[in-house]
């Protein structure tokens, strides 16, 4: 194993700790859990991300998304409800 491999492994090792719940929702998001999630298609939340839709971090070839990220994601996407005004 190279030193960069190593480095990647105890990366996502510290990753996958740091998604541990806290008050019933993950702090990080695996990019399948996003897909599932939001129920979209991987070339969709590409699309999202690609267009600065959606905050990520990336680690190699492998896509993160913070509790934030999905927050900041769904509140510029939220729609007040009209009708019983």
């Amino acid at each position: 194993m190279t030193n960069e491999e190593t480095i990647l492994a105890h990366l996502d090792s510290l990753i996958k700790k740091v998604g541990s719940l806290k008050l019933g929702k993950k702090e990080v998001y695996t990019n399948e859990e996003m897909l599932k999630l939001l129920d979209v298609s991987s070339a969709t939340l590409k699309k999202w991300r690609n267009n600065g839709y959606i905050g990520y971090s990336q680690v190699g070839s492998t896509y993160y998304y913070s509790a934030k990220d999905l927050e900041e994601f769904l509140k510029h996407n939220h729609y007040e409800a009209y009708a019983y005004v």
